[in-house]
């Protein structure tokens, strides 16, 4: 007999005890870390100490300067003179907002010759509602939110914006940061009977699901569910590629896989759930609707029914004549008197005579005035069907099936089938060993009624002010938000491989305020802009591109293009189209025919992508479109917006040729340089005026007289070959595809 593995047979002694009902399998050994894991310095204790004196103090406006400042000193390289104030103002916009400034509010600025008008201005940024919606894209990005399951079928998740909803809302809020993480771990654990926090847990169900009809072993798939959410939880909170540790110990991080089973653990006895939290008159009301709507479809469908079924008789008929003797035989025995066999052989049977939906389809196919009348039909019932209201309110959450987990084993290679020894909840052991004694004990877990606590204790463990690396993860995404870069340039790996932070004491004294400032997130946003270091102009010195070329030491300011969301939203405020309305479902925009085409369904459908019938709806922000995870609108994909598989903790900014012709060409870019060309004529009398009024709506100042000079000669000579009207379309799209109008300077 040849030798098993070690490994295969602790599997399969795990096996054989639990179908015996034996004792529970062993416990893994609690392993013991070295002194070089323990001190990575990601995993010790904030030691953020006192800012550094520096030689040129005036040049400081506050703490994060003296940091800065200290590094370029100590090469003798310089920093950057101030932005001016268009570039400011411009940079606050997009980083607070997401969205470019108006003229009102540029002249606003500019006009204020307050020595504070800046830290005024980020005030009022960080207050508008649009606050809350740019700062919940970033999250949604790692998060990796869409409105669909993802995976062949790319199912809808009607109630998945909800937790888009009480992002935006707990950001404008300004929640503080340890409530925010504990609600979308264990909301549902932490204020149960809590409508939002119910909500909030959607975050461990923003990722893609593989729902299909049957073809998937349950426990494979509870098992991939499980693995999402693990992989999630440490990415986003700890910065740390758990994920890798699945099918066995990570390759550099000191994370064993009975570590990474040990934090899925927490979730053992999670449920992907989707609990009503609709009122009573809701529920009744949509069902009355319901009701309504079937009864006026039913004479339809009848109607449909009769018309295919001659054809459904024949293609039945013609399959069954293809049946060999002893399978119609099969067929013929009633489903109690057979065998399991023969109950396997007749399901692949059964599949192979079935008629489907597009069976019948090319069938009538033959025939178009039957074709006609059967897609006349289909559109009657398709009008009908729109009539119903959306189905009653549901939380998209993920709750505990009741008090009790299972057990959770390490999985040899991460296949649920070849379990190892048993685990218990426990977050990774590297940071209970870096933090000391009594930070996650046996008692740290308190079982509710109908919840077993696990993940409510896992969350009290995360945003515990004695755990440095969640403290640290969040301000360095803070900072790549405004930098473009992070102090850490790998933001969700803060282990070995990673890059080291750029300026660890900066990174610990960023992290140490969050924590004294209560866990607050608008303080550090503040904090950030109002530095000097962040009022730095963008434009190259030869000093810093030869001795810091990467901009490491940040004696500059980075410049960065917009986002995908940002230069959509852009386009619509300039053109004066912009609907500015939160909240609500995911906003169905028209989409390019042939994109559209690549739609999977299972089913016979009208319509797989029912635009919105409200225009204005169409004119949304960025935030609010329906995020189909399969399909993306081809201006924001093909500016890097992200595909939502997985986590993303940093955009990559890509620059190719798809770009330009989107920009130039398409649909959505023609269209808003044509409102933008029709707003100019309403709101100027003269060619002067109109030219002065496009640079200010699109790139927040006027133009220079030699620009002047070179518009009026377009729009004349393109008025003389075209027409007025094509000309002043021609001018607002060149000015919309300008570089200074997709950049932050």
């Amino acid at each position: 007999m040849p030798r098993r593995a070690p490994w295969i047979l602790a599997s399969l002694v795990a096996v054989v005890a639990l179908a015996a009902g034996d004792e529970p399998a062993p416990l893994a050994k609690i392993e013991k870390f070295s002194a070089d894991q323990r001190d990575h310095w990601a995993y010790l204790p904030l030691d953020p100490g006192e800012p550094p004196e520096v030689d040129d103090a005036d040049w400081v406006r506050n703490p994060i300067d003296r940091y800065i400042l200290a590094d370029l000193e100590t090469v003798e390289l310089p920093h950057s003179p101030e932005a001016d104030r268009v570039a400011l103002l411009r940079r606050a916009h997009f980083d607070l907002t997401g969205l470019p400034p108006t003229p009102e509010e540029a002249a606003a600025f500019l006009d204020d010759d307050r020595p504070d008008a800046f830290e005024r201005l980020v005030d009022r940024l960080m207050e508008s509602p649009h606050f809350g919606e740019r700062q919940a894209q970033h999250w949604l990005d790692l998060a990796h939110y869409a409105d669909t399951n993802g995976f062949e079928l790319d199912a809808d998740r009607p109630d998945a914006w909800r937790y888009r909803d009480w992002l935006v809302a707990a950001l404008n809020a300004d929640m503080p940061y340890d409530r925010f993480v504990a609600l979308q771990v264990a909301g549902d654990e932490i204020a149960p009977g809590d409508r939002d926090a119910l909500i909030a847990t959607g975050f461990c169900r923003a990722g893609p699901r593989e729902v299909v009809s049957g073809n998937i072993d349950p426990e494979v798939k509870r098992q991939n569910e499980l693995s999402e959410i693990t992989g999630t939880v440490g990415s986003v909170f700890l910065g740390l590629t758990v994920a890798c540790a699945r099918c066995h110990d990570h390759k550099f991080d000191a994370i064993p896989a009975t570590d990474y089973f040990r934090l899925q653990a927490f979730f053992a006895a999670g449920e992907l759930a989707e609990p009503s939290i609709a009122e009573p008159s809701e529920v009744e009301a949509f069902e009355a609707a319901k009701k309504d709507v079937e009864a006026r479809v039913a004479p339809l469908r009848q109607r449909m029914a009769e018309l295919e079924a001659p054809y459904r008789a024949a293609i039945a008929e013609r399959r069954q004549a293809m049946l060999k003797a002893d399978e119609r035989a099969l067929l013929a025995i009633p489903e109690a008197d057979r065998t399991p066999e023969q109950k396997r052989i007749v399901a692949g049977l059964a599949s192979s005579i079935r008629v489907t939906w597009e069976d019948v389809a090319e069938a009538v196919a033959a025939e178009p005035e039957v074709q006609a009348r059967r897609e006349a039909l289909k559109l009657q019932i398709h009008e009908i069907n729109l009539s119903l209201p959306r189905p009653p309110a549901r939380a998209f959450a993920l709750t505990d099936a009741s008090a009790t987990a299972p057990d959770t084993f390490v999985l040899r290679r991460g296949d649920p089938t070849m379990k190892g020894p048993r685990v218990e909840p426990r977050p990774p052991g590297v940071l209970l060993a870096s933090q000391g004694e009594g930070a996650f004990g046996p008692d740290s877990i308190a079982p509710g009624e109908s919840t077993t606590g696990r993940r409510a204790a896992l969350a009290k463990w995360l945003v515990d002010d004695g755990n440095p690396l969640v403290a640290r993860v969040i301000v360095n995404r803070i900072w790549q938000r405004h930098f473009g870069r992070g102090l850490v340039a790998t933001p969700s790996d803060f282990g070995v491989r990673g890059e080291p932070p750029s300026h660890p004491e900066l990174l610990d004294w960023l992290a140490a305020r969050l924590i004294e400032e209560g866990w607050r997130l608008k303080p550090i946003h503040r904090l950030i802009l109002t530095s000097a270091a962040y009022r730095q102009a963008s434009r190259p010195i030869a000093a810093l591109t030869e001795l810091d070329e990467p901009n490491d030491l940040l004696g500059r300011m980075n410049r960065r293009r917009v986002d995908a969301e940002a230069l959509r939203d852009g386009l619509l405020l300039a053109s004066g189209e912009l609907n500015p309305r939160m909240g609500g479902p995911g906003v169905l925009a028209p989409l390019e025919k042939e994109v559209k085409d690549l739609i999977f369904t299972e089913f016979e459908e009208v319509d797989l992508w029912p635009v919105d019938p409200d225009p204005a709806e169409h004119r949304r922000r960025s935030i609010y479109l329906f995020k189909k995870r399969n399909i993306r609108y081809p201006l924001l994909e093909s500016f890097d917006v992200p595909d939502n598989q997985t986590a993303c903790p940093r955009r990559e900014t890509s620059t190719h040729a798809l770009q330009a012709l989107n920009l130039l060409n398409s649909d959505l870019a023609l269209g808003r340089a044509h409102a933008l060309a029709e707003r100019l004529a309403r709101e100027a009398p003269d060619v002067e005026g109109r030219i002065r009024r496009a640079y200010r709506l699109v790139l927040c100042r006027d133009p220079a007289p030699d620009e002047a000079a070179r518009a009026a000669t377009f729009i004349a000579e393109q008025s003389a070959a075209l027409d007025e009207p094509a000309a002043w379309d021609d001018f607002a799209l060149a000015l919309l595809n300008c570089n200074e109008f997709l950049y932050i300077p």
